[in-house]
């Protein structure tokens, strides 16, 4: 506990007190603009804050592909998100949903994915990297034998947007500038990481909790890294803090105290604000790639230093490149 809560000095005390009672939200998903003609990803989108924003983008004129580890869990979010945008009543009838399998386990199905998206859609507008893994059983691996949360969270996305770059370049060059986003999903739990941040010599090192902030750390890290490589090219990176939400995530939870016990939780059309916020919103410019947004659609300031520290962003990003390589995967 102590590294956790190292970050309660006077000079992030308000980070700590916004982030988990963040005011009231100025911005609503009414004010997403009319998304028609634009491709958009939501990994995970078969449940909580991926399935409620990629609804939310369909109702508002998108085509959404919804990812999902098996057509049982992706297809009947599908079918339901595409009556909803049938039975509404307003906004532009052209939003509809297509399901897109893949495992962010599975750096071979991260791939596939990738290509099948790539054989069926010239152009992609929004990536969300919503999809993640919170506190699973303690000893779970990954297919690649790395920490499951690190894989799932931080490699998997990694990959998948690594290898859906030359279409969002591609999209950047075609489309209004600013247009074209990045969103991934960090967490204020990213405070609980490690001494150093991000120790990719001991990813299974560490409690649970300490394992899933320092993947959290790491999404926030490569997605600034992203807009330092790419925003020149078009592309706009966020990384987002939802809030502490009633989700899924918190399913594997078995102790009565964790850090985040206490806190209070709010519910999935509160969280789901800032990542839909910084997908779409027109007030978001390239100005703001790679900065962190807080609820409810603020930006904020990461607690952890080395969210900001580019030499570590550097390790990530060719550790990362590294286990495309051993896994047989070029970009």
């Amino acid at each position: 506990m102590g590294t956790q809560l190292s970050f309660l000095r006077p000079s992030r005390a308000w980070c700590f007190y916004v982030e988990n009672f963040p005011p009231k939200p100025q911005w609503s998903t009414e004010q997403i603009p009319d998304l028609s003609g634009k491709v958009v990803i939501v990994t995970g989108a078969n449940t909580g804050l991926g399935y409620e924003s990629a609804l939310a983008l369909a109702l508002h004129g998108a085509k959404v592909y919804v990812t999902a580890r098996s057509k049982d869990k992706g297809l009947p979010a599908v079918e339901t998100i595409n009556s909803k945008v049938a039975a509404a009543t307003e906004g532009p009838k052209s939003g509809q949903a297509a399901f897109l399998y893949m495992d962010l386990d599975d750096l071979q199905s991260v791939k596939a994915a990738a290509d099948e998206f790539k054989a069926k859609e010239s152009r992609l507008d929004i990536l969300m990297n919503n999809a993640g893994v919170m506190m699973p059983p303690e000893g779970t691996k990954s297919k690649t034998g790395l920490e499951v949360q690190f894989a799932v969270n931080v490699l998997g996305p990694f990959v998948f947007t690594r290898l859906l770059l030359p279409i969002l370049i591609h999209t950047a060059q075609t489309s209004e500038s600013g247009t074209t986003r990045v969103i991934t999903l960090g967490s204020f739990a990213h405070f609980g990481a490690p001494p150093g941040g991000v120790r990719l010599d001991k990813l299974d090192s560490g409690t649970l909790f300490e394992r899933y902030a320092q993947s959290k750390l790491a999404d926030m890290i490569y997605s600034k890294e992203l807009a330092h490589r790419y925003t020149d090219s078009g592309i706009i990176s966020i990384s987002v803090s939802p809030g502490n939400i009633k989700t899924a995530l918190w399913h594997h939870q078995t102790s009565f105290f964790t850090p985040n016990t206490f806190l209070t939780k709010y519910p999935v059309s509160m969280g789901i604000l800032t990542q839909l916020y910084a997908a779409t919103s027109p007030d978001i410019t390239k100005a703001d790639s790679g900065e962190y947004f807080r609820p409810w659609a603020t930006k904020g300031q990461p607690v952890r230093d080395e969210a900001d520290d580019p030499v570590l962003a550097t390790k990530l990003w060719e550790w990362c490149e590294e286990q495309m390589k051993e896994a047989g995967i070029s970009a």
